[in-house]
C-alpha cells in the first residue's frame, strides 16, 4: 500500500528537497550564539556611489557564531553595532527581526538570479575578474520595486520534525527553542517515528531539554501513541495532557496522513526558533535566546538562499570532486533603510585555504 500525503505535505517535501544542504552542511537555519567579531576589522568611510568595494577574507569559520558587517563602516562590527549582513561560514543573513531581533533595521534582501541558469561548467570558469564588469552594470536603474524586497524570516514547518522522502522518517538533527505555555524555555525535538503495517503512525518518540534558569536539563524522552486521535503533550511535566484546555499543554501532534504536525499553544504564547547546525540538541546551552519565538514549528528563510544546492546560492558544492565551494557570483541587492547596495561573495577561502573566510564584493547603487 503506497503511504498518501497531503498537498501541503507534498509542498514541504519540495520545499525541504530544495532547501536542504548536502552533508557537510545543516539548512535550516539558525538560532545562534553571539560574540565580538573576530578577523579583519578594517573599517573605511563608506565609498561614493557605484564605486565597488572588495572586503576580506573575514573570518566567518566559526560553526555556531554569526559576524557582523556594517556597509556604513565597511568593516566587521558587534552585534550591537549598526550592522546589515551577518555571516557564518556559507551563510549570509541580513539585520531582520529574525536573526538580529526587536532593534532590528529590518534590512531586505532580492536575489538577481543572474548566474541562477548557469552551468557548473561555467561556475567553474568564472573569476572574480571576469566578473566584474557585469557586476559594475548592475546600477540604480535595476532596483525593482520595493515590494519584491524581503527580508530573513519565521515560516510555518509542521512537517520540519521529518524526513519526507519516501516513508517519512524522524529527522533528529533538527530542533527546536520553545517558549512553553508557562513561558519557561525548552529545547524539542523528535528522534523516532513508527507505522502500523496500514501506514498509521503507532508511535512517535520526542526528546526535550527544560531550562531551569539559565541552565539546560539533561535529555528527557516522552513517546506519543496516538492511535488516530491528536495528541496533547506538556513539555514541563514531560506527559501526555488527557483533557488538553487552557495552558496545560505545549505541543499538539496530529498523526493523521494529510498532516502528520506539531502545532503550538499559541493562545498561551507558546512560540518556537529553529535551532541552529551547531551546537546541536546535545550541546545547546540556551533555549531561551532565540531572537524571536514564532506561533507555529518554524522554519528560517530569507532572499538570499543559505543552501549549496539551491542555484541562486552565493556558493555551489563540490564541482570537482574535491569538497569544496565555488562561488556562483550571484548577486543580491541589499536594502539598508533608504540606501541599496549590490553584493557578491567572490571567495570562501582565507590566503591560505582555510574554509569560512568569505570575501565580499559589494558597491551602494543608491
Amino acid at each position: 500500500m503506497q503511504f498518501l500525503l497531503s498537498r501541503s505535505v507534498v509542498s514541504a517535501v519540495r520545499a525541504l528537497r530544495v532547501a536542504a544542504p548536502v552533508a557537510l552542511i545543516m539548512a535550516a537555519a539558525c538560532a545562534e550564539s553571539q560574540a565580538d567579531p573576530t578577523g579583519p576589522g578594517t573599517q573605511t568611510p563608506e565609498a561614493p556611489i557605484n564605486q565597488i568595494v572588495t572586503f576580506g577574507p573575514l573570518n566567518a569559520s566559526s560553526t555556531d557564531t554569526l559576524v557582523y558587517f556594517s556597509f556604513a563602516t565597511g568593516g566587521l562590527v558587534a552585534k550591537t553595532g549598526d550592522w546589515d549582513l551577518a555571516f557564518r561560514r556559507y551563510e549570509l543573513r541580513l539585520n531582520s527581526p529574525a536573526v538580529g531581533g526587536a532593534t532590528s533595521k529590518n534590512v531586505l534582501g532580492l536575489s538577481l538570479d543572474n548566474n541562477k541558469a548557469a552551468t557548473d561548467a561555467q561556475v567553474l570558469a568564472f573569476t572574480a575578474a571576469g566578473t566584474l564588469s557585469a557586476f559594475d552594470q548592475v546600477r540604480d536603474a535595476q532596483v525593482p520595486a520595493d515590494s519584491l524586497f524581503q527580508t530573513d524570516r519565521l515560516t510555518e514547518n509542521k512537517q520540519g520534525y521529518l524526513n519526507l522522502s519516501g516513508v517519512p522518517s524522524a529527522n533528529s538533527a533538527a530542533y527546536w527553542k520553545v517558549r512553553l505555555a508557562n513561558g519557561t524555555f525548552a529545547l524539542l525535538r523528535a528522534t523516532a517515528i513508527a507505522f502500523t503495517p496500514q501506514f498509521q503512525v503507532q508511535t512517535l518518540t520526542l526528546e526535550s531539554r527544560l531550562q531551569t534558569g539559565s541552565t539546560l536539563g539533561a535529555p528527557q524522552t516522552l513517546t506519543l501513541t496516538p492511535a488516530g486521535q491528536i495528541v496533547s503533550f506538556n513539555l514541563a511535566a514531560n506527559a501526555v495532557v488527557a483533557t488538553p484546555a487552557g495552558c496545560n499543554w505545549d505541543v499538539q501532534f496530529n498523526p493523521a496522513a494529510n498532516q502528520l504536525s506539531l502545532a503550538l499553544n499559541t493562545a498561551c504564547s507558546a512560540g518556537s526558533y529553529p535551532g541552529p547546525a551547531s551546537p546541536t540538541f546535545a550541546n545547546a546551552t540556551s533555549a531561551s535566546d532565540a531572537p524571536q519565538y514564532a506561533a507555529f514549528l518554524a522554519q528560517l528563510v530569507g532572499p538570499i538562499p543559505n543552501s549549496v544546492t539551491d542555484k541562486s546560492a552565493p556558493f555551489r558544492y563540490n564541482l570537482t570532486g574535491t569538497d569544496r565551494l565555488h562561488p556562483a557570483f550571484n548577486t543580491y541587492l541589499v536594502k539598508s533603510g533608504t540606501k541599496v547596495y549590490k553584493a557578491q561573495l567572490i571567495d570562501y577561502y582565507s590566503n591560505t585555504g582555510v574554509a569560512g573566510y568569505p570575501t565580499i564584493r559589494y558597491a551602494r547603487i543608491r
